[in-house]
């Protein structure tokens, strides 16, 4: 079976150039585009301690800012975003020459408008707004308006093309969505996600909440840094990885 080795991408330019041109959109795909990012560890956790952002490393924060830098719209379930700490989109000084305009907007989708919602948007206008359900009552959309939150209302229907129709009055033709995974699993499932963007963190969490693979007999969390020495696909097309334990990034 053929073996494919890696090719590894740094900071450097030719590498971000080679970063940018992979992220571009199929040719004749859907307008706009809805790419989703992910990170996962070797054993599925999508979190530790309770954060995605504790799995990235320096490559994945390259291509995360990378995929931002492309986008004309952020969009993020509130639950990450709290959880997450989300501030309106930063430009990576990186990718400034790429991009080229304004960092895009953030776009919150929210069921409901709690007052940790509210108080998380106020202020910053389109560049963290929320959008909601049609059934979210009007005179709560008003009040969070009046403390300067940016309230978008989804069309009623199926929820996947409610984001597909926000994003395209929006004007955007490249959108990332950045979690969480339940609500990643609904747009995909409403044929609302045109592409997936896995990174996997190069690590097992031992211990991890939930179901992990590997658990320790008094459940405390172990990260175990591993790196991947080989990668091939077949007929199939599986991605098939061989990753050996680092014990020099313990």
């Amino acid at each position: 079976m053929p073996s494919t080795r890696l090719t590894e991408l740094g900071s450097d330019p030719a590498s971000l150039a080679a970063m940018w041109s992979a992220l571009a959109p199929e040719p004749g795909g859907r307008t706009p585009t809805i790419r989703a990012v992910m990170i996962a560890s070797l054993d599925g956790s999508t979190t530790v301690d309770g954060r995605s952002g504790g799995l990235g490393t320096p490559t994945d924060q390259f291509l995360f800012h990378a995929m931002r830098a492309r986008a004309d719209l952020v969009i993020v379930g509130a639950a990450t975003a709290l959880t997450e700490g989300y501030g309106p989109a930063q430009p990576h000084e990186a990718w400034r020459a790429y991009r080229g305009t304004p960092p895009p907007p953030v776009v919150l989708l929210a069921r409901t408008l709690s007052d940790q919602l509210v108080e998380h948007c106020a202020g910053h206008g389109d560049a963290l707004a929320v959008a909601v359900t049609p059934d979210v009552d009007r005179d709560r959309i008003a009040e969070a308006e009046r403390r300067g939150v940016r309230v978008h209302v989804l069309d009623p229907g199926p929820y996947g093309a409610a984001v597909r129709a926000l994003a395209t009055r929006l004007g955007a033709e490249e959108v990332d969505f950045e979690g969480g995974p339940r609500l990643l699993a609904r747009l995909l499932a409403e044929d609302a996600v045109d592409e997936l963007v896995l990174s996997l963190a190069p690590e097992v969490i031992v211990g991890a909440h939930g179901d992990p693979l590997v658990r320790t007999e008094d459940g405390a969390t172990a990260r175990v840094p591993l790196r991947v020495s080989d990668a091939f696909t077949g007929p199939d097309g599986g991605l098939y990885t061989r990753w050996v334990v680092d014990r020099d990034g313990r």
